[in-house]
């Protein structure tokens, strides 16, 4: 142990003759405290509620999914025999999609169409979030079936009750002139309705490929590819396998890069708040100033006793800055092991909860590693800093005096 290190530590522990240089020590290392631990808590809530809605995305959106670069359509035969033989998936699915307008009784609503082939419920989960009717669409019905968000429901009015009665499907044909003529038309009877999250509830419709295919007069033709990968498969490598299989006229995108909008979102309100809190904390820090020039003037008989025995200024201003990043330190790491404890608690015990009618019951926290990191260099960032400046100001005529 350095010697000015020893000396800090004496300092620290030890009671000032003071009890106003002992209360501001004192807020100073519960302010770091109480900063720390919020800035862990509010970090876990991100990423906790991130979490959350990754989960719904993941069981929606496929583990790839093919576009065509240009336009909104390929074809589906070119574009299979391009990868049929990367043993990279373990399901795929053919997906035809196009904008409709939707009419039941009085009410109508413009969502997307999306038609599905047998596979589908292979590359994603969606099979565990129909709470009301069956998924009947690749069965041979006298009637075309349809699986309907429950926000599409909730604005045409259609309930449960209705699953008996059909919605009508308008498509714009490609022409420039709107009339009558301009649409096609057809009815569809919805026999399930699915619910994950609003983002999809109220922009898809699902539909047998085929009944797609002829609404739209598309035979043979694509709109996307989704994949599942095989669970020993890396997604990065799989993504350039497949994107240099398919060639310039496609592109390979991942469950992040199709919710891209999202999470830019997220991060940027995790930094912002981030930013906020690092703020106050750093308000909290450099409280740790002013205990310092406290210390330094009721310590200056002692500090200037070692400098008469030879202790240089620059060693004396270390027992300083010593101090200062003990006083940080403590508060920061105390800190962030009440803030840990408090989101493993709500991880287990769910003490604060969201009410009745949400999708969870509590309020979804997830303590990451790089948060921890983050916090505990943030702490010692402005324990540095705060520390040095009042160090800096430790002279010969100050202890002298």
């Amino acid at each position: 142990m350095s010697f000015s290190r020893y000396i800090a530590q004496r300092y620290f522990f030890a009671k000032s003759s003071s009890n106003a240089v002992n209360i501001i020590t004192a807020i100073s290392l519960i302010g770091i405290l109480v900063g720390s631990a919020a800035l862990v808590i509010v970090l876990s809530a991100f990423n906790g509620l991130e979490q959350l809605v990754r989960g719904f995305y993941a069981d929606f959106d496929p583990d790839l999914k093919v576009l065509p670069i240009e336009g909104k359509f390929f074809e589906k035969e070119k574009a299979f025999a391009a990868f049929e033989d990367l043993d990279l998936f373990s399901a795929s699915s053919a997906v035809l999609e196009e904008k409709a307008l939707f009419n039941f009784r009085d009410k109508d609503y413009i969502a997307t169409l999306k038609g599905v082939d047998s596979n589908y419920l292979k590359v994603n989960n969606l099979a565990e979030h129909i709470p009301f009717g069956d998924y009947r669409l690749q069965e041979n019905l006298a009637v075309p079936p349809a699986l309907m968000g429950a926000g599409i429901a909730y604005y045409l009015g259609f309930s449960r009750s209705d699953f008996q009665e059909p919605l009508n499907i308008f498509i714009p044909k490609e022409s420039g002139r709107m009339s009558v003529e301009s649409f096609r038309s057809d009815r569809i009877y919805p026999l399930g309705i699915f619910s994950i999250q609003p983002e999809f509830d109220e922009e898809y419709l699902l539909c047998p490929l085929g009944f797609c295919e002829e609404l739209l007069n598309r035979p043979g033709m694509l709109s996307a590819i989704e994949l599942r990968l095989k669970p020993e498969v890396d997604l990065d490598e799989a993504q350039i396998r497949l994107q240099k299989a398919l060639g310039a006229a496609y592109v390979v995108k991942n469950r992040d890069q199709l919710q891209a909008g999202f999470l830019k979102v997220m991060r940027t309100e995790g930094l912002f708040t981030f930013l906020i809190f690092a703020l106050i904390l750093s308000i909290a820090t450099f409280t740790i100033a002013g205990s310092l020039t406290m210390i330094m003037f009721e310590k200056r008989k002692n500090l200037f006793t070692l400098w008469a025995m030879g202790t240089s200024i620059g060693h004396l201003r270390q027992i300083i800055l010593q101090l200062g990043l003990i006083i940080s330190l403590s508060g920061g790491l105390s800190g962030i092991f009440l803030g840990s404890l408090i989101v493993f608690g709500q991880e287990h015990f769910q003490w604060i909860t969201v009410g009745e009618g949400y999708i969870v019951d509590a309020y979804p926290v997830a303590l990451e590693l790089s948060d921890v990191i983050l916090v505990s260099s943030t702490v010692l960032g402005l324990g540095l800093l705060s520390s040095w400046l009042s160090a800096r100001r430790l002279n010969l005529k100050l202890i002298s005096a």
